[in-house]
């Protein structure tokens, strides 16, 4: 959990132990990597690292809390939200931040996203759309898992790839397979 929200000097701290844990993650696999190896590379004190986070995860957690914000902005700017579109809206801001996105599929960490994802998206779904929708909330619950689920294995299978394919491809590619549902 990251701690110390709005402090300018805590600010500081965190962006230079993301940057730290970042750089370290490019050289060596994440689970060797200590709590006092990010806060030596940071020029920081373990104390100022636990005044600002829980574990190690919590970093990069709070790093893809800035790409969840980026990505729902970019919704909220959409007059259309079908699936192509925001298959399109995702992979735009996905690909805006692809070199720590590949950094944490090669390190094997999208499950700690994929638990991010699964807790923001409801909260942004009922904002955005659940008050208009007349089905159960079960319904709503389970969708939107199903939702999850196909994004990230799509994101995984985009990244595993090397992020070739654009946006308007991507989202081509979700028309494509939305089609193909239908014809079952």
């Amino acid at each position: 959990m990251t701690k110390n929200k709005g402090n300018t000097l805590s600010d500081l701290s965190k962006k230079w132990m993301e940057e730290s844990l970042i750089a370290l993650m490019r050289e060596k696999p994440y689970s060797a990597i200590t709590i006092k190896e990010i806060t030596d590379t940071a020029g920081l004190s373990r104390r100022t690292f636990y005044r600002n986070f829980d574990t190690k995860d919590d970093i990069l957690v709070g790093h893809f809390n800035v790409i969840w914000d980026d990505y729902r902005q970019a919704l909220l700017n959409e007059s259309q939200l079908d699936l192509p579109t925001i298959a399109k809206v995702f992979f735009t801001v996905m690909q805006d931040h692809l070199s720590f996105l590949s950094l944490l599929n090669h390190q094997g960490l999208t499950s700690l996203i994929l638990s991010k994802v699964d807790e923001l998206l409801p909260e942004d779904f009922q904002q955005s759309k659940g008050q208009t929708i007349d089905l159960p909330q079960e319904s709503i619950a389970y969708g939107l898992a199903f939702s999850t689920g196909g994004f990230m294995r799509i994101l995984i299978k985009w990244l595993d790839e090397g992020a070739e394919k654009s946006p308007d491809e991507m989202a081509g590619l979700v028309s494509d397979f939305i089609k193909l549902s239908q014809h079952s």
